[in-house]
């Protein structure tokens, strides 16, 4: 069995014939220089060694020393720690000093020499001496003289004289010392590195049993460098990716070792540091790199590089094509790549797209370099790129338009083979540039290409997975995942969170199987704690969470939520927090407002700044549903403005639908129904691509703040036909369920009515500790049997939770049985309690409508007309009541509205009178609710007649 040194020296016979010969005269008695010539890692070092080691075995005295690159200025150093090396030394201490001393003084060289001389031949006298002199270019000159002295003399006695050195550029004298040394008296072995079959039986050799494919990863990856290969193969055994399937050894995954400086140690250590600033200039660049394009980048004298770029060939690093320098192993290229600052590889990648674009090189290279730039400028300039090829399409070749894509992930994967990261800044860029056709195509080429054998593989396919599903594609992204998990080569870590990716792609691409999905969930969730992977099992415990959300069952969805953030957040910017997401949303919704701001909080805290780009539409919707549970309105509003604008950004249609559905619903809660209407209208103004559950019901809501239940009941129809299947959004807020039963009884649709009340009963007693299912179904039974009993139980319950709106809403419920029952003054402070709430919240609606109904009398309650009957808005605003109302205003709250009153902005009106937008808002939300508006017409109306002359008045400066 041959030792990992014999395999290491495959294809060396030709230099392994050479030693032996060597060896072979200096045993017969005659002395020798042999010299193996060649790069760093081509084995010279290893050949050296294996010399050493047979030379012992023939009973030859061994001496031996490693140069480094000081050694070039300690004169004589080398040779004489070479003599006092070993078990038998040519020189002891003691001599080693005095010689010295002699080397510090040039005109003792002479003698130097001739005592070396005797000592040597001493030695040899008595055994045959080998003396190894490893990187040799390092010698300093005195050492090179004594050589060029000593090799002929001794050339009749046993000493082989043994070294090794590459061509690295030194000092003048020194290079010509050297190259008289090996002209006159060496026999030259020159290396290189290896040919592809040697290469390939090398790799063989240390991977045992491979299949061609793996073998040709490696050699490739390593660029046939010998002494790469076997630190390759190291190091892929020590991170578990060499794996013996079946009497079969298999490398694990395409992408290079994780520690690329312990990887490239045997090449890139003792370069000057202008060659490694050479190196990775060029790394920048790409595999492909002329001297020209490097001193473009480092604002250098192509000349001064020159010295640079011959050490780096010489070393094996770089091979010359005759145009330009290409990187001999893609390990060193990306080893080179990855060692820079990140901020300083960013600027040169910035650099390096002007350069491009420059010299109007192909579209994909610019692109690819602005990516891997990441600031927001170069950003902005690739989408730019990307919108002048989609403008000029027409008049570009065929193979450009189809190839944009794949030349793009060729050149990210040129710096990284995993690519997740710039693949997905890429899918941006096509989107900004109104281009996502093209980011579907360069998702779907990546996630084809990619792989699923290792960790780090499985973690990049999962977040391109992500992406697609973000960009509305869960069929494209299920048939991915199922090619994945069909695959048994995968990691367990990795099946389970591709397990549980499949099982969120499941409901959205059959028809709402979530039965199937919560299967699959539950799988991933087992599979994950037997890998103690803690971010697969959040993941799978939160869709099950939303499974059971689904299945109506609150209490066990609750459950679950509160077990998948248990641990905090698992590597949430994997999945842009969708496992951060539901939790939140159910522990809202379930009265738990300080545990989901936490999650909502730990969630923003664990996200970088690339992630959160992706997770900011998901984010602010779970944050705006939140405020929106604390009746937070405008807050709320805001808060899902910018995820809407978010949305704008990254064309996520699901986040998009929903942020939509909650802007209507907070606009018509808050009195503002033209505002809603235009929410509603789809972003092409065509409503019917406004569809679903979700926006059925906010549709609804509108319809009857307008005054039309009978046309929200036709709108809901499909809810009402499956009310089952829509638990999830019914039981989301203790307001819905009472006021699809208010909007019922309004229309005279009082089965549906019914339907809704034992719909909340339902959910009440399946989770009998979520106290908000038991205020809404308390809320609704009062509210559709007119009982006392059962409205007052729910105020009591909605006393102690965290959903004011539902409070005040059970309020006025409760307020009208007080009053049937012959307590007005009761009803009346239940009215005002809930005014109080309405407009603390900014609810326009809810207050316009409380304040008609306490309008004349404190003992007096004045109920709602039925909206069929409700007489029209006049246009002048009645007196004594509206004097009133206006005088309540503060003396700010006035300014805002006579210039809203003229027609400007909250914008402009911000302007006009120098404070925030934010307090324009407040101010014209409170005035709403005072005046018991709910448009900018009836508050222009009020404003007329507060006027004397009948026009709007400029506002006062006081």
């Amino acid at each position: 069995m041959p030792t990992s040194g014999d395999q290491r020296l495959v294809g060396r016979e030709r230099e392994q014939a050479a030693l032996r010969t060597a060896l072979d005269a200096t045993a017969a008695g005659r002395g020798s220089l042999l010299v193996f010539h060649g790069p760093s890692g081509s084995g010279k070092s290893l050949l050296l060694r294996t010399a050493a080691a047979q030379a012992a075995r023939r009973g030859m005295t061994v001496s031996s020393a490693r140069l480094a690159r000081l050694d070039q200025h300690s004169a004589m150093a080398p040779l004489l720690t070479a003599l006092g090396a070993g078990p038998h030394p040519v020189v002891d201490a003691a001599q080693a000093r005095s010689l010295a001393g002699f080397a510090d003084r040039p005109t003792h060289w002479s003698r130097l020499i001739r005592l070396l001389h005797r000592l040597i031949g001493r030695r040899a006298a008595q055994s045959p001496l080998v003396i190894v002199l490893d990187d040799l270019q390092w010698a300093d000159q005195l050492t090179l003289a004594a050589l060029e002295t000593l090799v002929p003399r001794l050339a009749g006695a046993p000493v082989l004289w043994l070294a090794a050195c590459t061509g690295f550029p030194v000092v003048r004298p020194t290079r010509d010392a050297l190259d008289r040394l090996l002209a006159a008296h060496a026999d030259v072995v020159p290396l290189s590195a290896l040919e592809e079959p040697a290469a390939a039986q090398l790799a063989a050799q240390l991977l045992g049993t491979a299949g061609p494919e793996d073998i040709r990863r490696v050699v490739t990856m390593a660029g046939g460098i010998p002494a790469l290969i076997g630190r390759l193969v190291h190091l892929l055994r020590e991170e578990g990716r060499i794996r013996t399937e079946d009497g079969t050894v298999r490398v694990l995954g395409g992408h290079p070792p994780v520690d690329l400086t312990r990887a490239t140690a045997p090449v890139l250590p003792g370069l000057a540091p202008q060659t490694r600033e050479l190196l990775q200039v060029g790394a920048v660049l790409g595999p492909r790199f002329s001297l020209r394009e490097a001193a473009a980048l480092t604002g250098r004298p192509t000349m001064e590089l020159a010295t640079a770029a011959q050490e780096a060939v010489a070393a094996g690093l770089l091979e010359d094509d005759g145009a330009a320098f290409r990187f001999r192993a893609p390990l060193v290229h990306q080893a080179l790549h990855d060692s820079l600052l990140g901020p300083v590889r960013r600027a040169l990648h910035a650099e390096a797209a002007r350069l491009c674009a420059a010299e109007e090189r192909p579209c994909p290279e610019t692109i690819g370099h602005l990516i891997l730039s990441g600031t927001q400028e170069d950003l902005e300039q690739g989408a730019a790129h990307l919108e002048w090829l989609k403008r000029n399409e027409d008049s570009l070749p065929s193979h450009e338009r189809e190839e944009l894509t794949g030349a793009l992930l060729a050149q990210l994967r040129r710096y990284d083979p995993l690519a997740a990261g710039p693949v997905r800044t890429a899918v941006r860029l096509f989107l900004a540039a109104g281009r996502p056709g093209a980011a579907r195509r360069l998702l779907d080429a990546a996630l084809a290409t990619a792989g699923w054998e290792t960790d780090a593989e499985a973690d990049a396919f999962a977040e391109l997975v992500e992406v697609l599903l973000r960009l509305g594609q869960a069929p494209d992204a299920l048939r991915h995942l199922r090619r994945a998990r069909e695959d048994t080569r995968s990691p367990a870590r990795g099946r389970a969170w591709l397990t549980a990716l499949e099982a969120r792609c499941l409901p959205a691409c059959s028809g709402g199987e979530w039965a199937g999905a919560a299967s699959l969930a539950g799988a991933a969730v087992d599979l994950a704690r037997q890998t103690a992977d803690h971010a697969s099992a959040a993941l799978g415990t939160a869709l099950l969470a939303r499974c059971a959300q689904r299945a109506g069952d609150i209490g066990e969805a609750l459950r679950l939520a509160g077990e998948a953030v248990a641990g905090g957040p698992h590597r949430a910017e994997r999945s842009f927090g969708w496992e951060l997401a539901v939790p939140a949303l159910i522990l809202g919704s379930a009265g738990r407002p300080l545990d989901a701001d936490e999650v909502l909080k730990a969630w923003r805290d664990s996200t970088g700044e690339q992630g959160w780009d992706w997770a900011a539409p998901r984010w602010h919707l779970a944050r705006s549903v939140q405020l929106w549970h604390s009746a937070r309105l405008a807050d709320a509003e805001q808060e899902a403005q910018a995820g809407l604008e978010a949305c704008g950004r990254l064309a996520d249609p699901g986040s998009g639908k929903a942020l939509r559905a909650l802007l209507v619903l907070l606009a018509t809660v808050r009195g503002d129904l033209e505002r809603a209407a235009t929410h509603l209208a789809s972003p092409d103004g065509a409503p019917s691509g406004f569809t679903g559950a979700l926006p059925a019901l906010v549709t609804a809501l509108h319809l009857d703040a307008s005054g039309n239940p009978q046309e929200a009941v036709r709108h809901l129809t499909d809810v009402w036909a499956g009310p089952e299947r829509h638990t999830w959004l019914l039981a989301a807020d203790p307001l819905i369920l009472p006021h699809l039963v208010r909007i019922a009884l309004r229309a005279g649709a009082h089965e549906h009515a019914a339907e809704a009340v034992e719909l909340a009963r339902r959910l009440a007693r399946r989770s009998p500790g979520v106290v908000p299912l038991t205020g809404a179904a308390l809320h609704a039974q009062g509210l559709y049997r007119g009982l006392a009993a059962p409205l007052h139980r729910a105020v009591r319950t909605f006393r102690g939770g965290s959903h004011p709106l539902a409070l005040a809403s059970a309020l006025e419920d409760a307020a009208d049985a007080t009053r049937a029952h012959g307590e007005p003054l009761r009803a009346t402070e239940m009215l005002q309690e809930a005014q109080r709430i309405y407009v603390a919240a900014g609810a326009g609606l809810g207050a316009e409508r409380v304040r008609r109904r306490t309008r004349f009398s404190p003992g007096r309650i004045v109920r709602e007309p039925p909206a069929a009957t409700r007489p029209p808005a006049t246009s002048v605003v009645r007196a004594p009541e509206a004097a009133a109302d206006w005088d309540s205003l503060t003396p700010s709250e006035v300014r805002v509205v006579r210039l809203v009153a003229e027609g400007l902005t909250n914008r402009e009106t911000a302007q006009r009178l120098a404070v925030s937008a934010h307090t324009v808002d407040s101010h014209l939300r409170r005035a709403f609710a005072k005046l018991g508006v709910s448009r900018r017409v009836e508050l222009a109306r009020y404003v007329l007649a507060h006027s004397p002359s009948g026009q709007v008045p400029a506002p006062t400066s006081s």
